[in-house]
């Protein structure tokens, strides 16, 4: 079991030693997509033997967000280049969470494709290897972009909490079959749907079905696709998943490792534990290569 006393006390004064030993030097940068939309990133560079880690926040969140900004902070801690966007969601140099009452335009395929911009941005920043650490709907976005044609540079995908996008209450089949019949009629409309812990999504159609018509069929066929090594890593206690998701996963021929008594977001004792296992994860892809 990864959680545990000792593994804390060992692992937090090897990051205090290296905070004292090495400043790290965050540099947030800026940089205009390809629609014409700003968005930013924070960026530290790390030492040049290492691979550069891409880490991408959840639904609708920031880089701000604790599960994605501790891990950033221990990585580059440990030495590794860092870049953490916030994806944009259609708003330009976007610094807030969007509430679920907002008006969402944005689409997961915009996602995926602000994520191949970054790879791209990283990779001529600092050559070598990337890999891409994503959290809850960013792992997702992240297998996706691993699935289809990814940067030559990407070497493997690490996915923190990778959703069980099917997990809906019972109006998903019929919300979803409203939003197509809307989609094909050419309507682009704001709507009302329950996506995700939103009880509440106003969204049009195409920006809900982007997101809601994912099935774990879909996803489970796409770890299977991945052009680069896929490790995922659940919480033991994460009650955001369908009941046998960890176990479909390994018989879909991932490597799963589970740490017990975390929950969808690692916090607490198991921001410790995430990192650990992270890095172990890093060093092994580098060592596979």
């Amino acid at each position: 079991m990864l959680s545990s006393s000792f593994s804390q006390w060992l692992v937090l004064p090897i990051l205090l030693s290296a905070c004292i030993c090495q400043p790290l030097f965050a540099e947030i940068v800026e940089a205009r997509l390809p629609a014409g939309t700003f968005a930013t990133a924070d960026f530290r560079a790390g030492k040049p033997n290492l691979p550069a880690v891409l880490l991408i926040h959840g639904f609708m969140q920031t880089r701000e967000f604790p599960t994605v900004s501790r891990l950033a902070d221990g990585l580059a801690t440990a030495g590794y280049t860092t870049l953490s966007p916030t994806l944009s969601l259609g708003i330009s140099r976007r610094s807030r969470s969007l509430p679920c009452e907002a008006a969402h335009r944005h689409t997961l395929e915009q996602d995926v494709a602000e994520i191949a911009f970054w790879v791209d941005w990283l990779a001529r920043r600092k050559p070598g290897p990337v890999v891409i650490v994503g959290h809850s709907y960013g792992s997702l976005q992240s297998l996706i972009y691993a699935a289809n044609k990814p940067s030559s540079t990407l070497r493997q995908v690490i996915a923190l909490s990778l959703v069980d996008a099917e997990r809906q209450s019972d109006p998903r089949t019929t919300m979803l079959s409203e939003a197509k019949k809307s989609i094909a009629r050419g309507e682009t409309q704001l709507i009302n749907y329950t996506l995700g812990y939103c009880q509440k999504y106003v969204g049009t159609p195409q920006s809900f079905l982007s997101y809601a018509g994912w099935n774990r069929t879909d996803i489970l066929r796409l770890s299977r696709k991945s052009k680069v090594p896929l490790e995922v890593i659940m919480g033991g206690k994460d009650d955001r998943m369908g009941e046998e998701w960890t176990e479909k996963l390994r018989a879909a021929g991932n490597r799963v490792q589970v740490i017990s008594g975390a929950n969808h977001f690692f916090d607490a004792e198991h921001e410790f534990d995430v990192l650990e296992l992270t890095v172990s994860m890093l060093k092994s892809g580098e060592k596979k290569n």
